[in-house]
């Protein structure tokens, strides 16, 4: 079953292009991963220290392979060394609505 993972960010101002050049290595691996099937990135007008990642994946194991994969978590353990910058996740399932 296909899921989305939505991954919110906050960030003050001056640690904004730190944290983007570490999003842009996150970027270039994602679209390798088995079962990745698109993401998107949006950044919030108001509050404008906050960005949202949302990315769509085949299945959850999939993501929680990603998740746990060498590669994600040091480019992570780079963002969590920002300081002031939190990182969020949260998994989604598809539901019928009819």
């Amino acid at each position: 079953m296909a899921i989305k993972i939505l991954i919110k960010r906050t960030f003050s101002k001056d640690k904004q292009k730190e944290l983007f050049h570490w999003i842009r290595k996150i970027r270039v691996q994602v679209p390798l991963q088995p079962g990745y099937i698109s993401s998107e990135y949006l950044k919030s007008i108001d509050p404008a220290d906050e960005m949202v990642a949302i990315s769509a994946w085949s299945s959850i194991e999939d993501w929680q392979t990603w998740f746990e994969s060498k590669e994600r978590k040091e480019i992570q353990s780079n963002i969590d060394a920002i300081s002031g910058v939190t990182t969020e996740y949260a998994i989604y399932r598809y539901i019928m609505t009819r």
